[in-house]
């Protein structure tokens, strides 16, 4: 529509901060204006205790779905982590600041602590109750429960019910870690805890084990139920409850399948280009260059997967898979703007990428039960376009080819003519929110967009895809990767156009046989979450099973680089991450294959379910 005037809102808590002063930073894109205008309201409220659950009255809700599965109800007001003046560090030393580990590390250990010491350990003393074994018997405990997995669910948001945030060499605990890792959250936060018999107390380093088992393991069935407020999660409740019915009214709504996957996922490094990217400042991280890895991966899933399944399968890849594109008329009004898109912005070279007719992803997710989505995101969107829309908006497809190669070379592929464009079509809250989604199973494969702890819930991605309908989602509240954005034969570090094509001849020669490059990383994850699912195991079930044959079944493959699918809608912050991260990263790899097994462990632990685990959603190969 033609906005006029937007609202944006949020709360946030602050402990021990009086007198401090704090700076409110807003920027705006304008398409068709010149400049806009910003007012900023800041309300500053003294509470009298800092337990302020951003996700109100979740609690009402959790004696109903206890009684619908005829289960036990396990609740304690001492659950809850807030900052106060009993929260110390290690040193003895009090936290003021952000509320959640997210934006303020010196309440990790405190914060860890609390969840081993008042959460874990008096819910294994219940589960050994119910298990009628001492809970000293520990090695037995976590036999017995491997055997025999309950179902736990989770109501409530993350700091009445936190999680266990997990150091990483991505975006460490550490208090010096700089504003870049503050941009979306430290750690690794994750709900696997809860399922977990035997972790190591006290541990929750980004190698952090369990007692009695090579890799950790997830012995119980988790699954978190959240959202903007207990009307929501009831309204989730109640999809579940009358699920069958529901999509019996639905036709073939429950028979479909959409499968999502954006671009900017191709990696290479090619010596000539580097030299060019030193010359201008860059680093030598890989850059956004088209190897044919999204594609391959997009067929593998549809042909390989979803298809198998019984699914009418519904894909886009890049920019087909946004959410909407431009109409001819605001097209048109963008050219208008001024002297220079009058002459360069060619309208409809734009609009066969980015118009309306091209975008195709708020329809197929609208008309689909299982939704997959890989794309570059963070806790309030994600976006599906890589470097061919950043390179578009000026003159036509030379000028695109030309600059889809030039631009990865100066700024890693993130800031271009056509940066902006692609807004119109990202995953925001305020789309997401209006759609009408049946009772879905959807997957996010993209960072962040799971992090709901420090975030207000109306600003979640997450969030907004419960309130629309979905019925069960599992997002990742970490930066999930990609697995290495090249084909093989990859033997050497740097890469040639001769090297890249061959590699793409032989991939696409043996996918015609039906041969496909094994999957890692979040796909492998979310394909023995499908597998389990075919086998009519119920949502929590396969994907519990999914994270436990994670760790053994890719720890030991290698790779020359793992990417993140991070994206924060500022082009120059995007690039200081990127530069960040793989420095990060070359202090594990080395410039030679790797196992990456850092990333890997939290790829494990990274992935939550929002939504019942006893929840069994239809596949057509039921029938």
């Amino acid at each position: 529509g033609n906005i006029i005037k937007d609202r944006f809102y949020k709360e946030t808590i602050l402990y021990d901060r009086g007198g401090e002063k704090y700076n409110v930073e807003v920027s705006g894109t304008w398409l068709a204006k010149k400049n806009g205008r910003v007012q900023i309201n800041v309300e500053v409220d003294k509470l009298e205790n800092p337990y302020y659950a951003m996700m109100k009255d979740l609690s009402t809700v959790a004696p109903y779905l206890t009684a619908y599965h005829k289960g036990v109800l396990f609740a304690k007001s001492d659950f809850a982590f807030y900052a106060d003046d009993n929260t110390l560090t290690q040193r003895e030393e009090k936290c003021p600041g952000y509320y959640s580990v997210r934006r303020n590390p010196k309440l990790a250990y405190a914060h860890n602590m609390h969840v081993f010491n008042k959460i874990h350990k008096p819910l294994n003393e219940l589960l050994a109750k119910l298990a009628d074994i001492p809970v000293e018997d520990l090695k037995n405990l976590r036999d017995y429960y491997k055997n025999n997995p309950i179902y736990i669910a989770l109501v409530g948001d993350a700091e009445m019910l936190p999680r266990i945030v997990y150091d990483n060499d991505i975006n460490s605990l550490r208090e010096d870690t700089s504003f870049i890792g503050y941009t979306y959250g430290l750690g690794t936060p994750t709900d696997f805890i809860y399922g977990n018999i035997d972790p190591i107390v006290g541990d929750y380093s980004n190698l952090a084990n369990d007692t009695y088992s090579y890799y950790p393991y997830q012995e119980n069935i988790v699954g978190r139920l959240a959202g903007w407020d207990a009307q929501e999660v009831s309204a989730q409740v109640v999809r579940t409850i009358f699920y069958n019915s529901i999509i019996d009214r639905l036709g073939d709504w429950k028979d479909n399948a959409a499968l999502l996957v954006g671009g900017g996922q191709d990696f290479q490094r090619p010596p000539l280009r580097y030299a060019l990217a030193r010359l201008t400042g860059g680093g030598e991280e890989p850059l956004k260059l088209p190897t044919g890895y999204g594609k391959i991966c997009l067929e593998r899933s549809e042909e390989k997967l979803l298809k198998p399944m019984g699914f009418n399968v519904l894909s886009a890849y890049d920019c087909a898979a946004q959410a909407v594109g431009y109409s001819d008329e605001a097209l048109s009004e963008i050219k208008n703007v001024n002297l220079m898109n009058r002459l360069l912005f060619f309208k409809n070279y734009v609009a066969k990428y980015l118009g309306d007719d091209a975008s195709k992803g708020k329809e197929y997710m609208e008309k689909s039960n299982f939704i997959f989505a890989n794309a570059h995101g963070n806790p309030y969107m994600f976006g599906m376009p890589g470097p061919s829309a950043v390179a578009m908006g000026i003159g036509g497809p030379l000028a695109k080819n030309a600059l889809e190669r030039i631009l990865p070379c100066l700024d890693g592929g993130f800031f271009g003519p056509g940066f902006s464009l692609t807004k119109v079509g990202d995953y925001t809250v305020r789309r997401v929110e209006n759609m009408k989604l049946g009772p879905s199973v959807m997957w996010i494969d993209s960072c962040l967009c799971g992090k709901i702890g420090g975030v207000y819930p109306k600003n979640s991605i997450s969030m907004a895809f419960v309130h629309a309908g979905v019925n069960a989602l599992i997002s990742s509240p970490m930066e999930s990767n990609i697995g290495g954005g090249y084909l093989e034969p990859k033997k050497h570090l740097y890469d040639t156009p001769w090297s890249v094509a061959k590699a793409y001849l032989n991939t696409t020669k043996n996918a015609k046989k039906g041969i496909y490059p094994d999957p890692h990383f979040g796909y492998l994850l979310y394909s023995d979450l499908c597998k389990g699912l075919e086998q009519n195991k119920t949502i929590g079930m396969a994907f519990r099973d999914a994270k436990n044959m994670y760790l053994p079944k890719d720890a030991n493959w290698t790779l020359w680089w793992a990417p993140p699918l991070i994206t924060t809608g500022n082009s120059l912050l995007d690039t200081q991450i990127w530069h960040q991260r793989y420095e990060q990263f070359k202090e594990t790899a080395g410039g030679q294959k790797d196992r990456v097994i850092k990333n890997k462990y939290f790829e494990f632990q990274e992935f939550c379910l929002y939504g019942d685990p006893a929840f069994n959603p239809y596949t057509p190969s039921e029938k």
